[in-house]
């Protein structure tokens, strides 16, 4: 009867820290996500560019 009393006390931690691992994983793949957005954007030089008809 132990037995199923520490399995049962043990089945909320993992459950927590698999919830932290999940949240945490998933935190770096989104700002993984949005640092080559922000790369992309600045690579591509979109402010940068003047308006070739401006003397006209």
């Amino acid at each position: 009867m132990s037995d199923k009393t520490k399995k049962e006390s043990l089945k909320p931690t993992n459950s927590k820290a698999k919830d932290i691992g999940l949240f945490i994983g998933k935190t770096l793949f989104y700002f993984a996500i949005l640092v080559v957005l922000v790369y992309l954007y600045s690579y591509t030089g979109v402010g940068g560019a003047k308006f070739i008809y401006k003397d006209f």
